[in-house]
């Protein structure tokens, strides 16, 4: 059994946002990890975690993913967390300061911290750095922009033209290599001639 004590915005147990992936692999020890999600995530098949992490590799969120029982528990201010049942859970919290997002899924943007109760897997958990959850949020809007621009993209297109389309509602880009990269997911690819190859979401 391994514990993890969390202290909003801060860290859960000896993992501290924003810390390195070697820091937080040399943190979790002899723990078993697989490499995920377009390499920005860590999951921990021991304890059944996933460790996300921002572009510039730095540790943004742990979730416990309620996979697998009995080999953790999440402290807070001495009690346990997780895993619990919702009605235990809001006997530690207070539920006002949460927002209900489907029928399950209950999240507090304050202390960056988002649990759901869906009884097929199990409980999950998921706590963030400061502004996780606004960060999100702003993700999705970009999401919600950025799918709606895509449709004018065609292969064969410019850098310059895909840039000017696609800078009409959003200027979060960066550059890696042939590709330009806008909101957080949406990859743009090009050839030797800066004419596009395609263009999709990678999550």
């Amino acid at each position: 059994m391994k514990d993890f004590e969390w202290i909003p915005n801060k860290r859960i147990g000896d993992l501290y946002f924003n810390m390195t992936r070697n820091e937080t692999r040399n943190a979790m020890g002899d723990a078993v990890f697989t490499p995920w999600f377009e390499g920005r995530s860590d999951v921990y098949k021991d304890y059944s975690m996933r460790l996300d992490f921002d572009e510039d590799g730095l540790l943004e969120s742990v979730e416990f993913l309620g996979i697998e029982r009995g080999f953790f528990q999440v402290w807070y201010n001495e009690r346990i967390i997780y895993p619990k049942t919702e009605k235990t859970f809001f006997k530690i919290f207070d539920k006002s300061i949460f927002k209900l997002d489907d029928e399950s899924t209950y999240q507090c943007n304050k202390l960056n911290i988002i649990a759901n109760w869906n009884y097929d897997i199990g409980p999950t958990l998921l706590v963030g750095r400061e502004h996780y959850i606004d960060e999100g949020d702003e993700n999705l809007k970009d999401f919600s922009i950025l799918y709606g621009l895509s449709s004018k993209l065609k292969p064969g297109m410019h850098r310059n033209e895909t840039r000017l389309i696609l800078h009409e509602k959003t200027d979060k880009l960066k550059i890696r290599g042939q590709n330009d990269i806008y909101g957080r997911y949406f990859y743009v690819k090009f050839d030797n001639e800066d004419r596009m190859i395609s263009a999709d979401f990678i999550i």
